[in-house]
């Protein structure tokens, strides 16, 4: 009895820690790609909050936080990759790969890059406080930058750097193109303006070389942080 009682306590202990995941293996699903710095996970209703590593399986509900110095990359089914960048917080709000899969992200900042054109019918949908970008095959980025007045929304900056991006705020219909910068200013109408950064720096972030240097600097940064001088 003592034994088996020894036995099971551990293995309690591991199921208490975890986080469960929806049992079906058909359940639609996104994954973490890689990953630098602090980067966490928490699955409603569970208010436990573990740490994410590569591999790891996000479902419609869970929300990822990036902390500071943190990024991490996602990969959408069939084949959208996301840039999440640090402070950032992503909520999976819906998964339909042949429909619609619908993310909010309420803090930081992100790069989206679909790869392939999605089905007819799907789209890729990503909420802002102030705004939502709907888009089937293009590459974009968004900013969340908080107002020094916590009691308004923050702004919000989209720039495109491929394609076209559908972009709605409060039933107006805005599109972004390649080189196009909208900004939405809580007391201010929304502006189309220009921006100069330039898109194969934005791909860059997506390789695997850019990764294994970023690797690599954390590594050297942290044996200087313990240095005597």
């Amino acid at each position: 009895m003592r034994s088996l009682i020894a036995l099971t306590l551990p293995l309690l202990l591991i199921a208490a820690l975890s986080i469960a995941a929806p049992a079906a293996d058909d359940v639609p699903y996104a994954e973490v790609i890689r990953l630098a710095g602090p980067v966490t996970l928490t699955r409603p209703p569970s208010t436990k909050v573990i740490n994410a590593k590569a591999g790891l399986k996000l479902f419609a509900g869970d929300v990822l936080k990036v902390g500071e110095n943190g990024k991490t990359q996602l990969k959408f089914q069939p084949n959208t990759l996301v840039l999440i960048k640090e402070n950032s917080v992503l909520t999976l709000s819906e998964l339909a790969p042949q429909g619609r899969t619908r993310a909010s992200l309420t803090a930081g900042s992100l790069i989206a890059n679909l790869k392939e054109a999605l089905s007819p019918g799907a789209t890729f949908e990503l909420e802002t406080p102030t705004a939502m970008a709907i888009v089937r095959g293009t590459v974009y980025e968004v900013e969340i930058t908080p107002d020094a007045d916590e009691s308004k929304p923050p702004r919000v900056d989209f720039y495109g750097y491929e394609g076209d991006v559908e972009i709605t705020s409060e039933g107006e219909v805005f599109h972004l193109t390649a080189g196009a910068r909208l900004l939405f200013e809580y007391g201010v109408l929304p502006q189309v303006l220009t921006h100069t950064r330039v898109l194969a720096d934005i791909m860059q972030m997506f390789s695997e070389d850019y990764w294994k240097n970023e690797a690599k600097n954390r590594v050297e940064g942290e044996i200087r942080s313990h240095l005597p001088f």
